[in-house]
């Protein structure tokens, strides 16, 4: 691993316009804070984000994957799979095939099998070491992120029409929740201590903001009915000067102000509010922080984070 990686906090923005930034897995309605009036999304549907980013356009070996011929809860036959058809070195044992995926790398990954499971190396029968072990991820994502304005849900019908065989047809209405407008903040951390575990590198990292970046806004899984409306923001890394130190409310660092008397949920564009990066750009003053990087492509924004310990990030 690059001894390069330094601890360091990451906040990620984007916006989304009429769709559902994170259904629930049950109902499929967007994760709702009924008492806030905010939207929520999950560090698992970041996550998919990045993986799918990484899988399918980087073409990057992923452990979690649909991939794999045994889908994603199969994990005996996905471990399989991986030993025989995405293990490059040829390693027989199971945690150094799971350092190989890099979604283990950044995020972690588990192997309940058998202290000696059996695969197969180029049609061989092979004995493999280390069936159980788990990897924390140096990489963590907020359970829930909240957005930074409120939000009034609309409620969305449309028809479904199927036909069966020329004389059998039947169509349905679905009722579903959109989010007119909302502005995410995703806070993340990385730790590079649990870095040093499972081998991540700094161009892990850095493939690992890309798939933040163009995952997000229309790459990979963000490019479907439920997703497409969705803008990449700004992306921050805070990084610490020493491995020890921490600020408090990382979280509450970006605030948005709506314009013209509107409220959070009026909001429907980026004409209707401004960033509020004031306590951002305080951290120039803290000899907790060694710098700041940052990644936009909106000159406005870029145009205010300038200063000392600030510097633009490449993608």
């Amino acid at each position: 691993m690059s001894n390069e990686i330094k601890k360091s906090e990451i906040l990620f923005l984007y916006e989304t316009s009429y769709n559902i930034p994170n259904g629930d897995p049950f109902t499929g309605e967007q994760r709702y804070d009924e008492e806030t009036k905010k939207i929520l999304v999950s560090d698992v549907r970041i996550k998919r984000f990045i993986r799918t980013y990484l899988e399918d356009v980087k073409n990057l070996s992923i452990y979690v994957s649909e991939k794999t011929g045994a889908g994603k809860t199969d994990s005996k036959n996905v471990l399989k799979w991986l030993a025989e058809n995405q293990n490059e070195k040829k390693s027989t044992d199971i945690g150094e095939i799971l350092k190989q995926q890099i979604d283990v790398r950044l995020f972690g990954g588990i192997s309940t099998l058998e202290d000696k499971p059996k695969f197969k190396i180029d049609g061989k029968d092979k004995e493999f070491t280390n069936g159980h072990v788990q990897f924390t991820g140096p990489v963590q994502f907020a359970l829930l992120n909240p957005s930074l304005n409120e939000v009034d849900l609309r409620m969305h019908q449309n028809t479904t029409h199927f036909t069966s065989n020329e004389n059998n047809a039947q169509g349905s209405i679905g009722t579903t929740t959109l989010v007119p407008y909302s502005v995410m903040q995703i806070h993340g951390w990385v730790n590079p201590k649990v870095a040093e575990t499972t081998g991540l590198s700094e161009e892990d990292l850095k493939l690992m903001y890309e798939g933040l970046w163009y995952g997000t806004s229309g790459e990979g899984s963000s490019f479907s009915r439920s997703k497409v409306g969705q803008n990449s923001v700004l992306l921050v890394e805070i990084v610490y000067a020493e491995s020890n130190k921490k600020i408090y409310g990382a979280d509450r660092l970006v605030s948005i102000k709506p314009k013209d008397d509107k409220k959070g949920e009026t909001i429907r564009s980026m004409d209707d509010y401004e960033f509020d990066f004031s306590k951002l750009i305080a951290l120039k003053n803290d000899e907790r922080i060694a710098k700041v990087r940052y990644y936009t492509e909106i000159p406005e924004i870029e145009n205010k984070l300038k200063g000392d310990k600030f510097e633009k990030m490449e993608l």
